[in-house]
């Protein structure tokens, strides 16, 4: 992101986040970020939710001509969501990235993995292995709800000398925590080439390499790997439109895990995937949230 470029925010219902954020990315060349209410505790303590008031979703596009239709598409398409907020505001580049970084402390959510973003010095306690994150402007720090609940089933999951599919990598937080778990290999996929960039760069700052691959794209019909455990930290539509996929990719006594799921939405996915042979093991919850972990047959 160089120049001068428009900080779009939308104000959004807790319910319409996963809709709208899907919205602006389609549309944002800069990104996104999803900020949640929250009250900052301090770079140590990180931050304590404040549940049920509207989340932030922001898109950054030019201030160009390009950007100026882009910012027409989106104020079309948000007319969809009458009761999102939209404000545009300027953003230097320099502004840009450094200023989120306040909202983002330590994750310790009680588990072996310890999430430590890159500028601050904390120390693991005995028997917690430390991710080191950047996240930049890819999904995935460990702070939202999906991906803890991605991180607790992934210790329950895993076991040395698996091989895992990342479907939606984003930051890479969940391929380095499978392989930090005792994965042997990792192969990794997301839609946005921002994202791929971030999730290598965040690999190599945690001293993996080959272990895990990453591909920019989307997971298709024909890929030709087969996985221990496949995780998908997505949505809804993207989960339950892969589901003859995922009935592939995952070995015959394999794990499934899907988050990204609205609580109201599992019952649907759930019988999406078992129709391919998916079988519903264990359900998590965390606020809005729910994760379903799934064996197939």
């Amino acid at each position: 992101m160089t120049g001068l470029w428009f900080e779009i925010t939308a104000r959004v219902p807790p319910a319409q986040a996963e809709a709208v954020s899907a919205v602006m990315r389609d549309i944002s060349p800069g990104g996104i970020t999803v900020e949640e209410p929250v009250d900052i505790l301090g770079p140590e303590l990180g931050y304590r939710v404040r549940p049920g008031e509207p989340l932030l979703v922001r898109a950054y596009l030019p201030a160009s001509e390009l950007g100026a239709v882009l910012t027409e598409e989106l104020r079309r398409a948000m007319e969809a969501f009458p009761a999102v907020e939209l404000v545009a505001k300027p953003i230097h580049q320099q502004d840009w990235a450094v200023s989120w970084r306040e909202f983002f402390g330590v994750v310790d959510y009680g588990g072996r993995i310890l999430v430590v973003p890159s500028w601050i010095d904390h120390e693991a306690a005995p028997g917690q292995v430390t991710i080191r994150l950047d996240p930049g402007q890819a999904f995935g720090t460990g702070h939202h709800e999906t991906t803890r609940l991605c991180l607790a089933a992934l210790e329950d999951s895993i076991a040395n000398g698996m091989a895992v599919l990342d479907v939606g990598t984003g930051s890479g937080i969940l391929a380095i925590a499978a392989i930090r778990l005792g994965a042997a290999s990792v192969a990794a996929v997301d839609v946005d080439p921002i994202a791929a960039e971030v999730a290598r760069a965040n690999c190599i700052a945690n001293g993996i390499g080959a272990e895990v691959s990453i591909n920019v794209g989307a997971l298709e019909a024909s890929h030709p790997g087969r996985y221990d455990v496949v995780v998908a930290n997505i949505s809804t539509p993207a989960n339950t439109a892969l589901a003859a996929v995922f009935g592939n990719v995952v070995r015959p006594g394999g794990r499934l895990i899907l988050s990204g799921i609205l609580a109201p939405d599992a019952a649907a996915v759930r019988e999406a995937m078992a129709a391919h042979g998916l079988a519903l093991s264990a359900m998590r919850h965390e606020r809005d949230w729910c994760l379903l972990e799934l064996v197939r047959s």
